[in-house]
């Protein structure tokens, strides 16, 4: 029997980098019955899977096929978070196919699934536990499951794995799992999978974790790419070109960046005439007083890809309700009038918590908008402030609060990609940092820059 390196370059005229025929070999040779792979970016993991999905299909099939009816499919199944992901897997199976002699054993395709002559079906899937039941499942291949959605009971990572496994066990010792992905952070069914098949504890379990430049010969470690990528950020860029799983909590950026950041000759600006009609104000609404948040804003502007941080302001408690002090709202709205007479802004942006009533009053004659924080506004807020600091290009006054509440901002990751970021659990811990955000996300044109590609994944 040819060795699956042997197949991709003999039958599907598709020469393998010296790397991937190695793992692919391994998986054929060493009786691995569950691989996972933890590949860094760009090192042809969508490839190597296909590889070995066509190779099983054509060198393997007597082995499968004794274990169905006459005329019966058996399937070879590419799951995904979602279903255009998995037709994605689907398609790179198709190209192989369809590139070399073999396409002539296809004899009916759809969309979702490919059936060949000899009742071998690759077939895309979703993250589904429901859609993948049922079926007589000699391969299935889990692509970039360290994404997947956790807790579902229909498409979370482990349903699909509890649904799947069944269909897998008809065709053992011959069938196989194979999880791929580039790493994300030290958590989930991905991570726990690995954990198991690295311990050695688990038979026919393997794992691979191998970095970018190790599989990739056109990518070596030295490379301008890589280490511009190393520069910008190094914790990233291990985690996506290192394939080294990310800690589930860190800080957002690194003390000694946000100390590179801070003017330490200033604690504010004075509006330029030239720059008039380009500043941008946020404000971060609290009732504020005792054992409450503040109620801040925040002042910025760009100059050029620079976004400077002219001022940070706290309002004081200064106003008794039920013997509590909070802030007097009046004040705050005669404080952003004279403010825009100085500063003549561009936009003035409040989160809607707790500002109805001011959005409404100031709303007539100021350039006034609201922001509404979601996942999404979060993860494009503090990823753009991240990407600021990071390269350099943002400017902030010398505020020993405000600069101390950046330091101590972590970011808390999550399975399905998604971040969070958070100062700790007391009050007045983060309040500096959602007014900076806030300005940032309004002052950058979302249209012209890529908020988060370098951030995740």
């Amino acid at each position: 029997m040819l060795r699956c390196s042997e197949f991709s370059k003999h039958v599907l005229g598709l020469e393998l980098w010296p790397k991937q025929q190695q793992i692919l070999n391994q998986l054929f040779e060493e009786k691995i019955n569950h691989g996972v792979w933890c590949l860094g970016r760009r090192s042809g993991k969508s490839t190597c899977a296909a590889v070995a999905a066509v190779y099983m299909a054509f060198c393997q099939e007597d082995y499968f096929r004794r274990k169905v009816r006459k005329g019966e499919n058996y399937y070879v199944c590419t799951v995904a978070n979602d279903l255009k992901q998995a037709k994605i897997a689907l398609d790179f199976i198709r190209q192989l196919l369809v590139n070399s002699p073999l396409e002539q054993e296809i004899v009916r395709e759809t969309a979702f699934d490919i059936t060949l002559s000899n009742n071998c079906v690759f077939q895309a899937i979703p993250a589904s536990a429901r859609a993948s039941r049922g079926k007589a499942i000699s391969m299935a291949i889990f692509d970039e499951c360290a994404f997947g959605i956790e807790g579902d009971a229909n498409r979370g990572t482990k349903a699909l794995f509890d649904a799947i496994s069944p269909s897998i066990a008809q065709f053992a010792p011959h069938s196989k799992i194979l999880e791929l992905s580039s790493p994300w952070i030290a958590d989930g069914v991905f991570y726990e999978h690995f954990a198991q098949a690295e311990s050695g504890d688990f038979k026919g379990m393997s794992a691979k974790k191998i970095p970018t430049w190790e599989v990739n010969p056109g990518l070596p470690f030295d490379c301008d790419f890589l280490q511009n990528a190393l520069k910008k950020d190094p914790e990233n860029f291990w985690v996506e070109f290192g394939a080294e799983f990310k800690k589930s909590n860190s800080v957002l950026v690194s003390p000694e960046i946000i100390d590179a950041a801070v003017n330490k000759e200033r604690t504010t600006s004075i509006p330029e005439r030239e720059l008039r009609g380009t500043y941008v104000l946020a404000l971060d609404p609290a009732r504020g007083g005792k054992g409450r948040d503040s109620y801040v804003a925040c002042i910025v502007h760009y100059e050029g890809e620079r976004l400077v941080c002219d001022k940070f302001h706290q309002f004081d408690a200064n106003f008794e309700i039920a013997g509590k002090m909070e802030v007097n709202i009046a004040e705050v709205e005669f404080w952003i009038a004279e403010q825009h007479r100085l500063y003549d802004f561009e936009s003035i942006v409040l989160d809607q918590y707790n500002s109805a009533s001011t959005i409404q009053s100031l709303s007539k004659s100021f350039p006034v908008s609201e922001l509404a924080w979601s996942v999404s506004t979060k993860m494009k807020a503090f990823g753009k402030l991240k990407e600021l600091l990071q390269s350099g290009l943002i400017e902030l006054p010398n505020h020993k609060e405000a600069i101390k509440q950046l330091k101590n901002l972590g970011v808390i990751y999550r399975q399905s990609g998604q971040w969070s970021v958070t100062g700790g659990k007391e009050s007045s811990i983060d309040d500096y940092c959602f007014a900076l955000a806030a300005a940032i996300l309004e002052a950058t044109k979302e249209d012209s820059i890529d908020w988060i590609n370098s951030l995740i994944r």
